[in-house]
């Protein structure tokens, strides 16, 4: 039995754009979510992010955002 992967053209023997397939790739995975999935991915999305900078950074631009965070 042969496999699947092995019966698959390669990107350069298809000669596809990536690019413009992965955009429109994207672009059909996004419409086909309801808000609450665009909101759960942009929260994980977010939270990478901040997960990045240092406690210093987080806190300036809390204070500069939402400072009502930081109050006690």
């Amino acid at each position: 039995m042969q496999r699947l992967h092995n019966s698959l053209p390669t990107m350069t023997e298809t000669n596809v754009d990536r690019k413009a397939l992965q955009t429109a790739y994207v672009a059909e995975i996004i419409d086909g979510m309801d808000l609450k999935d665009c909101l759960a991915i942009l929260h994980d999305y977010m939270e990478n992010d901040f997960d990045k900078v240092s406690d210093n950074e987080l806190i300036e631009e809390v204070k500069e955002y939402y400072p009502h965070l930081l109050e006690e």
